[in-house]
């Protein structure tokens, strides 16, 4: 569903529905299988590259649930170690999975990396944000925990979020090395480092003040939510962590509707002086769209994408 299309849902559930819990989760829940369903349709007539290793659905807690999940891919023709990314799949907290976005992570490893795909759970699984942070915080502990099982390089690992996984990205960037951070989302350091990340048509501001995002808020948050600790420690531009930072490579296009919250977070990063590097591409003969090159990697502006970013992280 195009991104103008999927906020219009979410808004309209946020406002309308709010006050009835039960019927919100059921049409958040209806519109995840739907979402789920018509991308398993798509993925399942592509060809993935091939020669890779793929160890799927690895628990990265005890949990049992299934956005606890992490799949690991490699190339098993190039000798390692191989450069990690570690990535985080987009979807509004609402739908979305690493099934969704394994051609894409197929493709980076094609290029020489290693690819740790991870799940965490969503709004329509009972679980509000902030919850998907511990989860993406506990997947990079057992990533870091657990690399020297595998042809990784653990001084080079790379972080990359998608949509609302851009936000994901970000935010675990700064916990992971914020006492403060962790103490308000209740976790632990974790036990890796990250180099630099990239944030893919982001879904950063988590406080923009219209009606539209305010729906969206209300879907996704708990009842009472700009009352807790936590609300004020998700708004970025407002963290003195934001300096903790490490280099950040910026990804939108003129089609993405959400573009502007890409230039929210570029002006973030130039205001405090950060390192960054902001790709963004103009679509002309044909749409480029929200989190194209996700979902369409063989496309020539897809790859041109992920080679910049890819060179990009390779200088850190």
């Amino acid at each position: 569903m195009k991104i103008n299309n999927f906020i219009f849902f979410i808004t309209v559930t946020g406002l309308i529905l709010t006050s009835c819990t039960t019927m919100r989760d059921n049409f958040l829940k209806n519109y995840r299988e739907k979402e789920d369903a018509q991308h398993h349709r798509i993925l399942s007539a592509r060809t993935l590259p091939g020669n890779i290793t793929a160890i799927t659905d690895i628990p990265y807690t005890d949990s049992g649930h299934r956005g606890h999940l992490l799949d690991i891919y490699y190339p098993d023709d190039m000798e390692g170690p191989f450069p990690v990314v570690v990535n985080i799949h987009g979807g509004g907290f609402i739908c979305e999975n690493k099934e969704n976005i394994k051609q894409y992570c197929y493709n980076i490893v094609r290029d020489g990396f290693i690819v740790f795909n991870i799940n965490y759970r969503l709004v329509t699984e009972g679980i509000k944000v902030p919850g998907q942070i511990p989860d993406v915080i506990n997947a990079l502990d057992w990533i870091g925990n657990n690399i020297g099982q595998y042809p990784a390089d653990a001084g080079k690992v790379y972080l990359i979020g998608h949509s609302a996984g851009g936000f994901l990205a970000a935010i675990t960037a700064l916990v992971s090395e914020s006492e403060r951070l962790q103490n308000v989302f209740n976790v632990n350091k974790p036990n890796i480092k990250i180099k630099a990340l990239a944030v893919n048509c982001s879904y950063i501001e988590m406080a923009r003040k219209t009606i539209k995002w305010r729906g969206f808020r209300w879907a996704i948050y708990e009842k009472g939510y700009k009352k807790q600790e936590y609300y004020k420690n998700l708004i970025i531009k407002d963290l003195p962590e934001v300096k903790l930072f490490p280099p950040v490579f910026v990804i939108s296009n003129s089609d993405d509707n959400l573009n502007f919250m890409s230039f929210h977070i570029v002006d973030i990063l130039k205001e405090n002086n950060l390192e960054h590097f902001f790709l963004f591409m103009k679509g002309e003969e044909r749409k480029l769209r929200h989190c194209f090159d996700t979902f369409n990697p063989d496309r020539d502006e897809s790859i041109k994408i992920r080679r910049k970013m890819l060179k990009y992280f390779l200088q850190f």
